[in-house]
């Protein structure tokens, strides 16, 4: 068929229109550089220990030059200095991760600081995973789980962007926050309804704690679809073989990258830094053969009726907090608790106990970590009352606490570590766990008397002594 004068033209206008469309596309997702560059190019590299930002910021966002806990003019001012070449570059120099340190980082800085509610741009930082991310702002909506989701939008200001929680927040938090009980459930926590947050349009979703099957599947769910994926966990690793999570960090990182109340994050920060300097202090104070030896259970026989148990081990998070209140922990000393979680029968715990009584450890503190607290969905005096009866045949003596696994794996976790100090060595510290619980519910909460009304510090931490 013969091409008319017209359909030609028509062709090249249909041409020129896509190559317009490309190179729009192509300018979005590189963050509106100038002249196109390489913005982001570095996202999913992982980044090697040896190439980690300061060891004492918190802030691991793309364009902290400086690596301190804040984003503002004196990085502007540093990245300048590394660009003249008389301040040795940063890792978080690299604002637009194009894998150079050049004046387009700092105008991409500059952009940052700059950023309102309604900038469009992608902000890039190092994951949980230690990889490079982004987030693209301005962030309107977010989905996230657990309650460490909740608890750590709480702190940062950010309950007001809920779109989705998971079923478990719907089911036991929601009645804490007008936000939470409003949004719409994605399903459970480890298996989210992916095309329900695509058909919401949520602008990033933050999983409550890793877990190896769904964070590889998140991303490859919801990327194409324009929704990020931000790993900076708040709670436990669910078996996922990965080192400290820093709950600090992901204070300031869920504040920043989501656009939160950065004012309230700082707040959170020296409460937070207040009190682990407090304890630190106190810890350093206690003798090695002093500790109080610690274990912890994470089912009981009052409801397990397979003669298997869960006990914390070598690496667990709530180990590395009790370690760092003086704790003697365990798992570190015997070959029975060498993961994170472990699997004993009973008569692998009374053989644990007898290790500790011959190493000369006297006492041993033994906490049953439950789903109780606000999820009640265990009673801590029916399982702390069962261990008793099932370890009454240990050779050393027991001291039984009770924690809510809640207040363990959230912003809350700093707590855990004064009551362990309160209860072993109450001479030591002059701050108190209930006293601090209140703290974090009078400055970091958004509806308080819904908190005061529904979590009874009891049913969160407890000290049954000997039984």
């Amino acid at each position: 068929m013969a091409i008319s004068k017209g359909m030609t033209i028509a062709i090249i206008t249909v041409v020129v229109v896509v190559i317009i469309a490309v190179a729009a596309f192509a300018l979005m997702n590189n963050g509106g550089g100038q002249d196109g560059g390489n913005d982001g190019a570095r996202v999913g590299e992982t980044i090697a220990e040896k190439d980690f930002p300061d060891s004492g910021s918190r802030l691991w966002v793309y364009g902290n030059a400086n690596e301190d806990d804040r984003i503002d003019n004196a990085d502007v001012a540093y990245l300048e200095s590394m660009v003249k070449g008389s301040v040795k570059k940063t890792q978080l120099a690299d604002a637009n991760t194009d894998g150079k340190v050049d004046s387009r980082d700092v105008d991409y800085l500059k952009k940052i600081i700059a950023a309102n509610d309604s900038t469009k741009m992608d902000v890039y930082y190092i994951d949980n995973y230690f990889k490079i991310a982004k987030v693209s702002w301005p962030v309107k909506s977010i989905a996230t789980s657990y309650c460490s989701g909740l608890y750590t939008a709480e702190a940062t200001g950010l309950t007001s962007k809920l779109t989705m929680v998971d079923d478990t927040i719907s089911t036991y938090w929601a009645k804490l926050n007008s936000h939470a009980a409003e949004s719409t459930s994605f399903g459970s926590t480890e298996t989210p309804n992916y095309e329900l947050m695509i058909q919401k349009g949520i602008d990033v979703y933050i999983p409550g704690y890793c877990d190896a099957t769904a964070d590889v599947q998140s991303p490859a769910k919801l990327n194409p679809a324009g929704i990020d994926v931000m790993f900076m966990n708040t709670c436990d690793n669910s078996g996922v073989d990965y080192p400290n999570e820093y709950i600090d960090r992901s204070i300031l990182m869920f504040g920043f990258l989501l656009q939160g109340d950065m004012d309230q994050c700082y707040r959170y920060i020296e409460w937070h830094d207040r009190v682990l300097t407090a304890v630190e202090t106190a810890a350093a104070k206690i003798a090695e053969s002093d500790k109080g030896a610690l274990i912890m259970s994470r089912n009981a026989p009052s409801y397990t009726t397979t003669g298997q148990y869960s006990l914390t081990g070598k690496g667990n998070t709530n180990m590395i907090h009790a370690d760092w209140a003086g704790c003697y922990i365990v798992a570190d000393h015997t070959q029975w608790l060498p993961k994170n979680y472990n699997t004993l029968t009973t008569e692998n715990i009374l053989t644990v106990l007898k290790e500790v009584k011959d190493s000369g450890r006297g006492t041993v503190y033994w906490i049953d970590n439950e789903h109780d607290g606000l999820r009640g969905q265990r009673d801590l005096d029916a399982t702390v009352a069962s261990w008793a009866t099932e370890l009454e045949t240990s050779v050393t003596d027991l001291h039984f606490l009770g924690m809510a696994r809640e207040a363990g794996n959230s912003p809350l976790y700093v707590i855990e570590m004064v009551f362990y100090l309160n209860v072993m060595h109450p001479d030591t510290l002059s701050i108190d766990f209930e006293d601090e619980f209140d703290y974090f519910i009078n400055n970091f909460t958004l509806e308080k008397s819904k908190y005061k009304s529904e979590m009874d510090i009891g049913n969160f931490f407890k000290d049954y002594g000997t039984l």
